[in-house]
């Protein structure tokens, strides 16, 4: 037996685009006799808007927000690992947007977004208008912004930790609270788990999780990493 697992953003859809209609009648077909599961750092709403309520509902157990937000199959929502900042983190994230250089950053008062169990920090617009955020993935670039937030969180918060997530924003959880946390709910001991994703490598928030399914015994674990969005994908699920 397999379990699939996939990332969302990136991974069936392209990055902050709806999925495209060929590729989902193409995945809903190919997961008829599949058990799969959705592992991603945003809310259900967001991913059901993204990729469709049928691919959502006929999922195993989704995991949303890090894992943080778990929907069993037939069951009410699960969450956990639930938080919110200190003054001192709070003002940890005010400071370095005060910092920044860039030059489209919005209030701070969206630079945050709460989430089930995390939360999602970007200087880019939230409204998905591609052309604002190609702006900020080139200043980002230049700045090396996200990176250093990452490590100023990692480095001096001992409770939380924090990814990249997407192309434009980082985000943060309770340390452990992170996507890897899945792998003990799903993982039987006997099935084979092949996981999806894009933010794989340093800082990347599909890291933690593949570190497990690659420490997984027997080989039983492989890791597609995803760098050309929904048709690559699309290619690697035609030989599976």
């Amino acid at each position: 037996m397999i379990k699939y697992i996939f990332d969302v953003d990136g991974v069936l859809c392209d990055t902050s685009q709806p999925i495209d209609k060929e590729f989902s009648s193409y995945f809903k077909e190919w997961a008829e006799d599949k058990e799969y599961y959705l592992v991603t750092g945003s809310y259900k709403e967001k991913t059901i808007d993204q990729i469709g309520q049928e691919i959502v509902d006929k999922q195993h157990i989704g995991f949303h927000c890090l894992g943080n937000a778990i929907y069993p199959p037939g069951g009410n929502e699960v969450l956990i690992n639930d938080f919110e900042f200190t003054e001192n983190e709070m003002e940890h994230f005010y400071n370095f947007w005060t910092r920044s250089k860039y030059d489209q950053k919005p209030e701070f008062k969206t630079v945050l977004e709460k989430r089930q169990g995390s939360y999602n920090f970007s200087l880019a617009t939230r409204s998905g208008d591609r052309e604002l955020r190609s702006h900020y993935m080139k200043h980002d670039r230049l700045y090396e912004e996200r990176r250093n937030l990452i490590i100023q969180i990692n480095d001096n918060h001992p409770r939380l930790e924090a990814y990249a997530g997407g192309s434009v924003s980082v985000d943060i959880c309770l340390r452990g609270a992170n996507k890897g946390q899945v792998l003990e709910l799903i993982n039987d001991d006997q099935a084979d788990i092949v996981f999806f994703c894009d933010q794989y490598g340093e800082y990347g928030i599909d890291t933690p999780l593949v570190r497990k399914i690659d420490a997984l015994p027997r080989n039983r674990g492989t890791t597609y990493k995803i760098n050309n969005g929904y048709k690559e994908t699309w290619e690697i699920l035609k030989t599976l």
